[in-house]
C-alpha cells in the first residue's frame, strides 16, 4: 500500500514535478480560494495518501504507461499561484499536495478518459474535481449545475493530454488508503 514519502522542499524528486502549466488555476476559481502559499516557512511536503493509492492501482493496471505527464507537486509556474498542486494543507507541519496529474496513454493501456469517467460515476468522496479533455465535474454544485456533472472547462490547458484529480482538504479523507473504484483497464 501507499507510503508516507515526505519530501523537502530543496530536493523534489523530478518525477513527482508536475510538468503542465496552468493546470488548474482556472478550476480553483470557482472553488473556495486556496490561500496564497508561502513556501519560505515549509521545509517538508507529502502528497495526499489517497493519490499514492490512485497512482498507484493505475501503474498496477499499465505497467508499462507514459508518465510524461505525471506529476503531484507544482512547478515554479504554479508556486506563484493558488493551486491544488502546491503542498496548502498543513498536516501536523507537513504541507501536503492534494491533486495528481495521470497522462492518457491508451496504447498502453492508461486511457483516462474511461478512468474519469469511472471517478464521476463512483462519486468517490475524497473527489474535489477532475479535469479532463477540456471538461471538468465537481462534487458540489456549482452555477446550477449539479454535482458529478461533466461542464465546460475553460482554462488554458485543455488536459486532454492527462487527467488533474484534486481530492478535498480533510484529513480522513485525502489519507484514507481505501481502493478507488476504477474499471478493469484493457
Amino acid at each position: 500500500m501507499a507510503r508516507k514519502r515526505i519530501y523537502s522542499v530543496s530536493r523534489v524528486p523530478p518525477q513527482e514535478v508536475t510538468p503542465n502549466d496552468g493546470d488548474d488555476h482556472e478550476a480553483l476559481l470557482e472553488t473556495i480560494t486556496v490561500a496564497r502559499f508561502d513556501w519560505k516557512s515549509l521545509s517538508k511536503w507529502r502528497v495526499a495518501k489517497c493519490l499514492l493509492v490512485l497512482r498507484q492501482q493505475v501503474d498496477d493496471r499499465a505497467p508499462g504507461r507514459s508518465k510524461v505527464k505525471d506529476g503531484t507537486i507544482g512547478d515554479q509556474a504554479h508556486q506563484g499561484r493558488e493551486s491544488d498542486h502546491n503542498p496548502h494543507v498543513r498536516d501536523d507541519g507537513i504541507g501536503v499536495v492534494t491533486a495528481l496529474d495521470i497522462t492518457h496513454d491508451p496504447d498502453r493501456a492508461c486511457d483516462v478518459g474511461t478512468i474519469s469517467e469511472a471517478l464521476r460515476s463512483g462519486r468517490d468522496q475524497r473527489i474535489k474535481y477532475v479535469i479532463w479533455d477540456g471538461r471538468l465535474f465537481s462534487s458540489y454544485e456549482y452555477e446550477g449545475i449539479d454535482a458529478w456533472t461533466w461542464r465546460a472547462y475553460q482554462g488554458q490547458d485543455p488536459h486532454d493530454g492527462h487527467v488533474h484529480i484534486s481530492v478535498v482538504a480533510n484529513r480522513g479523507l485525502y489519507d484514507s488508503q481505501n481502493l478507488w473504484a476504477l474499471p478493469v483497464l484493457p
